[in-house]
């Protein structure tokens, strides 16, 4: 990494940052080589549609299986960068040998495309013949199944902020029909990003930086026996948005006297029983013990300083009622 040549008019650090990925693709792709019949490249911010690695594995199959398409080198399952491609592994020295050769040279993607274009094209076709005989090679598959969600990269400085627009739109919030019930909050919420909004399922809850006592209380208009609860944090434009180290807590109506109860459960000074809390994905779920009975309230309470705003973009409350 010392003794790399500045290449495309890039910074030094730059030019080692992608010099170094091209190598790390390669030692992954010979260390995964013998262990499979494909192989997809992925990375760890990504979005996914429902269902990837089925509809992965059938397109894979059905084009392995026809005698015009199956000499394809890449299935591309995203538009963005090297995110969502496919090989077969049997063809993956092909790739280990030319990033071996070129990773000084230029970035994975544009590496890609010219093992595929050396492969087929030539000086004497013509550019419309060496598109076709390149789609041969590389095809794509539409709708995209991953969209790139991280904006931070491992390159100082650098930040990604293009997306996949085939991928299709990301929802916000997800909606649901929760039992009736009176919410309030402490957090001041941010324009028209409501608690009471989120709760009924027509938008998401925004609020200003949750401190140590603040809560998020769900009174119900008639005691309820809950069988599970869900809420979700955070969003994919701002996944620090979550909250932290916040409990779920609920408030029997009559709760008997069953020592098994309170023994299995911390309580509150005030009587609330601690069912949950939200882990470091911003995520809050569970089911609810039915011991516990009929329920007047559930609230979350937030237990330590945030540096971040919060969204609560999923709250589901489910009782015997089919939602």
């Amino acid at each position: 990494m010392h003794r790399l040549r500045q290449t495309l008019n890039d910074s030094v650090e730059r030019v080692k940052w992608r010099s170094k990925q091209n190598l790390d693709f390669a030692y992954l792709m010979a260390y995964t080589q013998p262990k499979g019949a494909f192989y997809v490249q992925l990375e760890d911010d990504i979005l996914t549609k429902k269902g990837f690695v089925t509809i992965i594995k059938n397109f894979a199959l059905e084009k392995t299986a026809n005698k015009e398409q199956s000499q394809w080198f890449v299935l591309d399952f995203c538009q963005l960068g090297f995110i969502g491609k496919m090989f077969k592994s049997a063809d993956l020295p092909w790739l280990i040998t030319f990033f071996q050769m070129f990773y000084n040279e230029k970035p994975v993607d544009w590496l890609l495309y010219h093992l595929i274009y050396t492969k087929v094209c030539s000086v004497e076709k013509d550019a419309k013949t060496c598109k076709q005989e390149i789609s041969k090679l590389w095809i794509h598959y539409k709708p995209s199944l991953f969209q790139h969600i991280g904006t931070t990269s491992s390159l100082k400085g650098k930040v990604q902020k293009l997306k996949d627009k085939q991928f299709g739109k990301i929802p916000t919030f997800y909606p649901h029909n929760n039992p009736p019930a009176v919410v309030k909050t402490g957090i001041q919420h941010y324009k028209t990003y409501t608690l009471q909004k989120a709760y009924s399922g027509e938008s998401f809850f925004w609020g200003l930086m949750p401190q140590p006592g603040d809560l998020i209380e769900i009174k119900f208009k008639d005691p309820v026996v809950l069988k599970r609860y869900l809420f979700r944090s955070g969003n994919f434009e701002q996944p620090s948005d979550r909250f932290y180290n916040t409990t779920v807590e609920v408030l029997p109506t009559n709760l008997a006297e069953d020592s098994s109860v309170w023994n299995t459960y911390n309580t509150t000074t005030d009587g609330f029983l601690i069912i949950g809390a939200f882990n470091d994905f911003g995520i809050a779920e569970g089911v609810v013990d039915p011991k516990i009975g009929e329920l007047k309230e559930l609230r979350l309470h937030v237990y330590s300083d945030s540096q971040n705003w919060v969204i609560l973009r999923e709250i589901l409350l489910q009782d015997n009622t089919v939602r």
